[in-house]
């Protein structure tokens, strides 16, 4: 699936308040956002438009092999992607929502001095502990067992890879850069798992492993964007990755906001790169501040 979805910018500005933090150091960028919970309700289906249409192409791959046009899953008893997300523990429904963030910001608001990036598909339809669980949890729902999805024992380990990717491509469909996501999403902000981020953004080379993740994707859908996506992804993948420039992306979204001291504006160090982040690339480290954490999740996954 090639993604569309785009929000319209007063609402998404009047819910995701741009805390203005200056932009002082040549390679790094921290930028704030504070949730105004309030604010949600005009761009609410939107946003669940524009969650809706990366969780389609999950659905899709839970799917796959199991209907064809002469016989749909009219009966959700027999829909394997029956209850998804919606019945997955509460800290996936974070994680899908960290990593959907850090794409809205780069799409809406731009990033590395560029306001064109793309982002043709999300990576967390290959959560493949997470849909292993899903038969489990239809199963159960489908026998009348009381099931409770934020129970301890529903947890499941994270997707390993890369959170998201984002390109630039130029008018002859040829990819010039690109900017690899990492995303944590945690009620309450905690600095190993801070630092684990900006220390996994380090690892590899110009060629992420969520760009082969993107071309097995895209192979499933026969639109011409999908097509032209697949084949500058190709070319990127055999040879691009040589001259395009590489750069990095932290979207950290948690369910507060600092205190103390009261001059203190974000979690994420405002002047200068995490002292785990030691490579010299371009950073950008969008921070998200959320008033009401709990309801967004239940609201985007939930059907709250």
């Amino acid at each position: 699936m090639i993604r569309f979805q785009r929000l319209a910018p007063i609402p998404l500005n009047s819910w995701l308040v741009d805390q203005g933090i200056p932009h002082t150091h040549q390679r790094y960028r921290l930028r704030v956002w504070r949730e105004v919970h309030g604010a949600l309700g005009p761009l609410r289906d939107e946003l669940i438009a524009y969650v809706q249409e990366a969780l389609d192409d999950a659905r899709r791959r839970i799917r796959s092999g199991f209907q064809d046009d002469l016989s749909p899953f009219n009966d959700p008893a027999h829909d394997p992607a029956a209850h998804y997300p919606a019945m997955l523990n509460r800290i996936s429904l974070q994680g899908y929502l960290g990593e959907t963030l850090g794409v809205l910001a780069v799409e809406h608001f731009g990033a590395v001095g560029h306001a064109d990036w793309m982002v043709p598909a999300l990576l967390f339809r290959f959560h493949d502990q997470e849909f292993q669980h899903l038969d489990l949890i239809n199963e159960r729902i489908l026998a009348g067992e009381a099931y409770d999805p934020d129970a301890e024992k529903e947890k499941r380990p994270g997707r390993t890879g890369d959170d998201g990717l984002a390109f630039r491509i130029d008018a002859n469909g040829v990819i010039t850069d690109i900017l690899t996501l990492e995303a944590k999403c945690l009620t309450v902000s905690n600095t190993a798992i801070m630092k684990d981020a900006h220390e996994k953004l380090m690892v590899g080379g110009n060629r992420p492993s969520g760009v082969r993740e993107l071309i097995n994707l895209l192979t499933e859908y026969d639109t011409p964007q999908a097509q032209a996506w697949q084949q500058a992804l190709l070319q990127f993948y055999r040879d691009g990755f040589r001259t395009a420039a590489r750069h990095d992306g932290l979207a950290y979204a948690v369910g507060h906001s600092p205190k103390q001291p009261a001059e203190r504006i974000a979690w994420l160090p405002p002047e200068a790169p995490h002292p785990a982040y030691t490579i010299q690339r371009n950073l950008e480290a969008m921070e998200f501040q959320f008033e009401n954490l709990d309801a967004v999740v239940d609201i985007l996954y939930r059907g709250a």
